[in-house]
């Protein structure tokens, strides 16, 4: 196995006193062939065994995959389902023969932290916590659906065959010789966050909601065809090139929440150094760009405009709730009850700067540390992208001795 050279550097954590960081450059040439079986006979793509044999293992938590399958983009979009699990269905019958079918596997609810800052070369960079189950990074090159991209996903969110049953953990499912793999042909559906070869990058965040102040199912309604996050997030991808343009693809369809309980919005930058946050609030489309002061953003669990849970708004406002408020009472004074709290609000505060360079900007969303207070568990992972410079620096589950660089110029 060729293994990618590796740069060294000095940082400090805030585990470690004076640890050694190694940046791992990841190129293909990095990690080990998976011999899982990929039962590539269940699914219905002639490229299913191509997709699924290119898994390689970097670690237990670490996986990538080039994804060279055909989702048919634009026919699911033209189908204008109306529900996650239409769409779902949908894909399945493009994907999968009965035999490759199963009941999908609703996670734990997600907790994610993110946000945009320059570095000192003034290029615009998105710094981005993907905390929720604890699962592995399966990180996916995507080269036959439009534009070339990388994707961010966690087979947690995919399957229960990826969750051994007793750890309640994915780590080394994907690798551990008997497991299945077919179900992988899903995980862009599971897509956290990517960058495409243009620069454009996204994370992804949960907004959950209450039953008796729900946002509507369809959150734009009269613009156009249907889509959801799940489809969103690869059209996007596949399709735009800036930010302007993802605003004005929004606009041109509508939009379904992923399931009765949760919406999502989003940070996306591009090479051009613009960048917004955009999300759905009452029936329409609302973009906040840089004119506004609002520069970090998370979870939150109250339907309500987002200048109210920006995060330096909740710093400033905090009002120590410890419990969700109840369906219906949902108030301007109560909404800090999320799946943020103050010590998440505080870290995050602390630790950001209007410039950082890459490596300043990771320290700043691993000493969050943000999900120990939801779940008791590490995040997942922490990406901070450059989209001028089409890479991505990121480390997992707040371990800083490890970090990894991917230049997309050279691997898509």
């Amino acid at each position: 196995m060729a293994i990618a050279a590796i740069a060294l550097v000095g940082c400090k954590s805030q585990d470690e006193p004076d640890p050694k960081n190694d940046i791992i450059q990841v190129t293909h040439q990095l990690g080990e062939k998976v011999t899982n079986p990929t039962n590539s006979q269940w699914c219905k793509p002639q490229t299913a065994e191509a997709t699924l044999s290119s898994l390689r293992r970097i670690s237990d938590i670490f996986y990538y995959m080039d994804y060279q399958t055909d989702m048919q983009l634009d026919n699911l979009l033209a189908g204008n389902y109306r529900s996650r699990v239409a769409f779902e269905k949908a894909f399945s019958d493009i994907m999968f023969y009965p035999e490759g079918e199963e009941p999908i596997y609703t996670p734990q609810r997600m907790a994610c932290s993110g946000f945009v800052c320059k570095n000192e070369q003034g290029e615009i960079l998105l710094g981005r916590n993907f905390d929720g189950d604890f699962g592995p990074l399966v990180m996916m090159f995507n080269r036959a659906n439009g534009a070339k991209y990388v994707q961010m996903t966690d087979p947690c969110y995919n399957s229960l065959i990826y969750i051994n049953r007793e750890t309640r953990k994915a780590d080394g499912t994907l690798s551990d010789g008997k497991t299945s793999l077919h179900r992988l042909l899903r995980q862009p559906l599971l897509t956290m966050d990517g960058m495409n070869e243009h620069g454009l990058c996204f994370g992804a965040f949960q907004l959950p909601k209450f039953d008796t102040v729900n946002i509507a199912p369809i959150c734009q309604e009269g613009h156009g065809d249907a889509m959801g996050a799940n489809l969103f997030h690869n059209l996007i991808l596949s399709k735009c090139k800036t930010v302007k343009e993802v605003e004005t693809f929004m606009s041109q369809h509508d939009f379904v929440t992923n399931n009765t309980t949760l919406n999502v919005h989003w940070l996306m930058a591009d090479a051009t150094g613009d960048w917004a946050m955009f999300e759905f609030w009452d029936n329409k489309l609302n973009v906040y760009r840089e004119d506004t002061l609002y520069k970090m953003s998370s979870n939150t669990c109250t339907p309500i405009p987002y200048e109210w849970y920006n995060i330096e708004n909740y710093y400033r406002s905090w009002i120590p709730y410890t419990s969700y408020p109840k369906p219906g009472e949902a108030t301007k004074d109560n909404w800090q009850a999320a799946f943020s709290s103050r010590i998440r609000a505080t870290h995050m505060m602390n630790c950001y700067q209007p410039v950082m360079n890459e490596m300043d900007a990771l320290k700043c969303l691993q000493e969050g540390r943000f999900s120990l207070e939801v779940h008791n568990q590490l995040t997942n992972w922490s990406c901070v992208y450059n989209p001028k410079q089409r890479t991505i620096l990121f480390a997992q589950r707040n371990d800083m001795s490890k970090i990894y660089k991917l230049d997309l110029k050279t691997e898509l």
